[in-house]
């Protein structure tokens, strides 16, 4: 009895953390949707109720075309889920730009990437 009354106390100081989740990210950018996007991000409910989730995000280019630059680079996606309707907004970090989307997680939402270098490109986020 002492064992069943002792892990339900400690159940009850370990409940705030059971509110913690992980999702994996999908997403394309480009005019021609010709980078794929993945990202593996995990966190908890911040105060105020917030959620923030964050991980290691892949840009890779899938595009027929050439183009300059690796094709793949890795950087952050940091998300922040704006309310109960799959609105975000997002910091996606790479190769020394940092680019903000606010918009909807779904894959059938296009919304725009406004990044630190004046670049700004179409961007689809989704979980999977």
């Amino acid at each position: 009895m002492r064992l069943l009354v002792s892990v339900v106390c400690a159940g009850a100081f370990v409940a705030p953390s059971a509110l913690a989740r992980s999702l994996q990210i999908q997403g394309v950018t480009g005019y021609l949707s010709e980078y794929e996007l993945t990202a593996d991000v995990s966190g908890q409910l911040a105060a105020g109720g917030t959620e923030e989730l964050s991980g290691q995000l892949s840009v890779k280019h899938v595009g027929l075309c050439t183009h300059d630059g690796p094709n793949e680079m890795y950087g952050q996606l940091k998300i922040q889920f704006v309310d109960v309707s799959q609105k975000v907004e997002a910091i996606l970090s790479y190769e020394g730009r940092d680019c903000t989307y606010r918009g909807f997680l779904s894959e059938s939402a296009t919304g725009f990437m406004i990044c630190n270098d004046k670049l700004t490109l179409p961007l689809r986020l989704w979980a999977k």
